[in-house]
């Protein structure tokens, strides 16, 4: 393994650890932003498909030991890694508007709950209809607020430097 490579299995770490000490507590009305969800996307514009989902299912099952949830966060993240890293690649290779930062996080953490609540709906977790929706809906709006956010941040930062 390279330097870079350590670095971001590092940063990735981190990620799981703000996710199961701040994130997670950052709750409105129920929903609650999948910061891990957002560093694997900035992971997948980065690197090859293989190390991608190395990583989603490193730090997935990392986010399921920490928040409870075994296997549920691995299998979902794996697989958006799996279906989604040529197309974020390809999308964010050269030309990170925000507009297209905002809509690529947005499709890709609306299909990851997805993957998520099919999967908790096998296993009961999250069986409610409105759970379902506030879930669904409500955690990939509030994922992809947090990434916009972070984006500003990130380019008054960079315009600032």
């Amino acid at each position: 393994m390279n330097k870079q490579s350590v670095i971001r299995v590092a940063l990735g770490i981190i990620a799981v650890i703000l996710q199961a000490v701040l994130f997670r507590h950052l709750s409105v009305l129920g929903m609650h932003p999948d910061f891990v969800l957002l560093f694997l996307l900035w992971y997948m514009t980065k690197g090859s498909r293989t190390t991608a989902i190395l990583m989603a299912a490193f730090l997935g099952f990392m986010q399921d030991a920490l928040l409870d949830l075994w296997g549920l966060n691995m299998f979902a993240k794996t697989l958006i890694a799996f279906i989604a890293q040529p197309w974020i690649y390809e999308n964010m290779k050269n030309r990170r508007e925000f507009p297209r930062i905002i809509t690529v996080v947005f499709l890709a953490t609306l299909a990851h709950n997805l993957i998520f609540l099919i999967l908790s709906s096998l296993s009961k977790a999250y069986s409610a209809e409105v759970l379902f929706w506030r879930h669904f809906i409500g955690d990939t709006i509030y994922t992809t607020i947090v990434a916009g956010i972070i984006q500003i941040i990130r380019n008054q930062v960079t315009d600032y430097l």
